[in-house]
This record gives C-alpha cells, sequence and structure tokens, in this order.
C-alpha cells in the first residue's frame, strides 16, 4: 500500500498565505494578527496555532517525538517522510496526517506528492505554498541567524523535549537555499515578504512583524 498523499484542494490563491516558523523573533507575537489569511504552520507552530488551514515538517526526529500529539491536531498536516523512514514510521497514524515523499537536495518539486526538503522544514514549507498556489507569502519566524540566546532558541520552545543546537554556519547555508525559489516565484507572480529584518534569508523583501501583518491583510 502506497502511504504517500498529495498536496491539492483546497487552494489558497484566494487570499494571503502566513508562514509560520519558529525563529525567536516570534516571542510575544499574538497569532490571533493572522487571522483572515491562509496560515501554514510549521513544525511546533502546529501546536501553537491550532485553527492554521495546514501544518508541515520533515524533521524526523520530531514527527517520533510528535505522532501523538499530531493525531489530535484538527488542521491538515503534512509531513514530508524518506522512503527509508517508512519501515520505522509505519503509515499515517490518522487521517489528518498526510505523508509527502521527502527528496534529497535544494531543488524544486514539480511532484503534488514530493518536496525536496533543502535543510529544513522552512525550506519545504514554501513548496506546499507553491502547490496550493499562493500568491502572496509572508514569512514569519524565519530568523535562520543562528544568533540563539538560552532563553530563546525558538519563541515555542517548550514544545521540543529535545533541543538541539545548530552552528551559526548551517543556518547561513539553509538561508542561502532559498534563493532558487527566486526565479521560479518570480516567473508564477508569488510574492514573498520576509517578516524579519534581522533574517539571513535576504533574497526575498524584509520588513518588520507590523509590515508584515499589513501585507499579510492589504488587498
Amino acid at each position: 500500500m502506497d502511504v504517500y498523499g498529495k498536496i491539492n484542494k483546497p487552494f489558497w490563491d484566494d487570499k494571503p498565505v502566513a508562514v509560520v516558523g519558529g525563529g525567536p523573533s516570534l516571542v510575544g507575537f499574538d497569532f490571533e494578527q493572522l487571522r483572515g489569511a491562509h496560515v501554514l504552520a510549521v513544525k511546533g507552530c502546529i501546536f501553537d496555532i491550532p485553527w492554521a488551514d495546514a501544518g508541515f515538517g520533515l524533521d524526523m526526529p520530531r514527527y517520533k517525538e510528535w505522532r501523538e500529539r499530531l493525531k489530535d491536531v484538527q488542521s491538515r498536516v503534512y509531513w514530508a517522510v524518506p522512503e527509508d523512514q517508512l519501515e520505522r514510521t509505519g503509515p499515517p497514524p490518522s487521517k489528518n496526517i498526510t505523508f509527502i515523499r521527502r527528496l534529497d537536495g535544494q531543488q524544486i518539486s514539480d511532484d503534488a506528492g514530493a518536496i525536496y526538503g533543502g535543510g529544513t522544514s522552512g525550506f519545504g514549507s514554501l513548496q506546499i505554498c507553491r502547490f496550493k498556489r499562493a500568491k502572496r507569502i509572508v514569512l514569519f519566524g524565519f530568523d535562520y541567524d543562528g544568533a540563539y540566546d538560552s532563553s530563546a532558541f525558538r519563541h515555542n520552545d517548550r514544545h521540543y523535549i529535545k533541543r538541539r543546537e545548530q552552528d551559526i554556519n548551517n543556518w547561513r547555508e539553509w538561508a542561502e537555499h532559498f534563493q532558487i525559489y527566486v526565479p521560479d516565484f518570480a516567473e508564477r507572480g508569488i510574492e514573498v515578504i520576509n517578516a524579519c529584518p534581522a533574517s539571513a534569508i535576504k533574497c526575498f523583501q524584509r520588513c518588520t512583524l507590523e509590515d508584515g501583518v499589513a501585507a499579510l491583510h492589504r488587498t
């Protein structure tokens, strides 16, 4: 039995999409400000925004950690799973979870049943938006600068049983991977705004959190 599904309807081309990551720039942020837009919650944010349109992740240790919790999430959850991990994970544990085939590399998939990981769930999340036909995407919590202190590794560190430190050079490398989206999104008329002025992802227009929220609700 094929345990993989696809990213399909409902599409998100009718209003902007907020993609919410775990960066510490969101400490104290009120997610209610995102109401009225489509929302894709990445990894731990799935539990912060239970009313999100969908959740996404590709981190297999986190999937194993959260497997039972994800069964109770009301949102559709897409999780990108490599084929060599299926024997360990088994099939999706509930109907709200859709497995997507995870491919290695920093490319853009044209197969709605597969995404390239690009090193992080944040990278993969933009392919979810692409398949959902998003036209304006605002990134929240996509810091990628690695400049974390002990009090704010992520804005939602409480969801992570095991804290995994990453070298700042890894974050800088992963931030560079987003460059591949620029020509593809330009061709498709997809606008991306990064609501973290200090973000290491520099290939998209950066702005303040407040301006990001405003862009999300601009008609």
